[in-house]
């Protein structure tokens, strides 16, 4: 198991706030329809939903030496670790198996998700351990975790899955991903995990011999209290 300190924990904070908030914005924009969509409309709410913050982010990291100063003392396994909530992605499935989502969508969404969910605490532990070394491991394990982002964000509109079509006679189609809980996953799960990977990404190449030095530290503790 990974031990954190509260220093690492407590620089955490801003971003935890900032969640939250973004969830609460998420919940209301769903509560008002604004995630539906016709078929008409291309998707471009979510496709701003997705884009805006990690953009803003991006452009911060670069351009805001103060932001990227914060985001260089993240804790890198808390960063990692935070991956561990896409382990829902098993959801995908399950609402594949009710057909309520096409499997075109579900199945590389889905097991894509429980991929990094599942492996997100051993890839922590082994940087917490490997310190440097892990770099490389890291880096790749982010950049797959991205790039199943971006196929399931180009699946999901390919899908039209926030569309409510009107059936025959009328009535309204069920658009699961536009709707309350489901609807939080595009305009809140994906682009702020989205979001700690370019974190990620930022704490990983800032001080790598500081990053070793944790380790070699952390590893003495250890051994002291063993002994």
């Amino acid at each position: 198991m990974v031990e954190l300190s509260p220093v690492p924990l407590r620089r955490v904070v801003p971003l935890v706030i900032v969640g939250a908030l973004w969830l609460t914005l998420a919940a209301l924009a769903a509560a008002a329809d604004l995630v539906v969509r016709p078929a008409s409309e291309p998707p471009l709410r979510i496709g701003l939903a997705v884009g805006l913050p990690v953009l803003a982010v991006g452009l911060g990291l670069l351009l805001v030496p103060r932001f990227r100063a914060w985001a260089e003392s993240l804790d890198l396994t808390v960063l990692i670790s935070l991956q561990g909530w896409r382990v829902a992605g098993f959801a995908f499935l399950a609402l594949y198996a009710q057909r309520l989502l096409p499997g075109s969508f579900a199945w590389p969404a889905g097991l894509g998700d429980l991929a990094v969910g599942l492996t997100a605490p051993f890839v922590a532990g082994y940087a917490a351990r490997r310190a440097r070394a892990a770099g490389p491991v890291v880096v790749g394990w982010t950049a797959f975790g991205i790039a199943d982002f971006v196929i399931a964000i180009g699946l999901g509109m390919a899908n039209s899955l926030t569309v409510r079509e009107v059936l025959p006679g009328g009535a309204l189609a069920p658009a699961p991903m536009a709707e309350l809980p489901l609807s939080l996953i595009p305009t809140f799960a994906v682009p702020f995990l989205l979001v700690v990977h370019l974190l990620t990404l930022a704490r990983l190449r800032a001080h790598p011999a500081e990053q070793a030095g944790s380790a070699t530290r952390a590893a003495g503790q250890q051994a002291a209290v063993r002994g």
